[in-house]
């Protein structure tokens, strides 16, 4: 018995048993209507504890396929479709065989089968790259276009240069990221902490 068959089979005892507690009040108490407790009743009456169990317990399911079917798809799968993926199977099935079978439902087979175990490669986490040893062995520059000034001024470009290592930041505001600016920002750089051993430009 399931927990809801349980707890139908405590109420319909108690109504036995309390003169108090009314076909009402169960069924509101077990979400049913009157009318559904009434039927359980009567099953009840006449087949005990049994008639509480859903009727449909046990037997097959109006929708599964027969054996013969799950026999002929995994054997077309093995003999013809072994590099298939479950939704282009089933659609092979439909057009080619006259089976119509569900992809979630050909995947559970072809996985218990052992004969697809999934297609979907697990994503290589991106590793953070690792950064350089020493101070000046890498430095970087980047430029930004933005309204810095919030309407107070031009529209200017901020020249970022960082050190790889330690993460140190040199910034300067220039009128755009040209070739000019960019030499006078790094030659600016390189004066106060001197040349670094790779130079990279995004």
């Amino acid at each position: 018995m399931s927990s809801k068959e349980r707890d139908r089979l405590k109420a319909i005892h108690r109504l036995d048993e309390d003169d108090e507690l009314t076909v009402a009040l169960a069924a509101e108490a077990l979400r049913l209507s009157e009318r559904q407790l009434y039927r359980l009743l009567k099953r009840y009456r006449r087949q005990g504890d049994e008639g509480l169990v859903h009727l449909l317990r046990g037997q097959p399911s109006p929708n599964a396929h027969s054996a013969r079917a799950k026999g002929k798809a995994l054997r077309l799968y093995r003999e013809r479709y072994p590099d298939y993926g479950p939704t282009l199977f089933a659609e092979m099935l439909e057009d080619h065989h006259a089976l119509t079978i569900a992809p979630e439902t050909l995947r559970r087979w072809l996985m218990a089968d052992r004969q697809w175990v999934g297609s979907r490669k697990q994503r290589l986490h991106r590793k953070r790259r690792q950064r350089r040893d020493a101070i000046g062995a890498l430095v970087q520059l980047d430029g930004s276009v933005h309204d810095w000034f919030e309407g107070r001024g031009p529209l200017c470009t901020l020249l970022v240069i960082i050190d790889d290592a330690s993460g140190r930041v040199f910034l300067r505001f220039s009128t755009s990221e040209n070739t000019a600016e960019v030499f006078i920002a790094l030659r600016l750089y390189f004066e106060r902490h001197g040349l670094p051993l790779a130079f990279y430009n995004d």
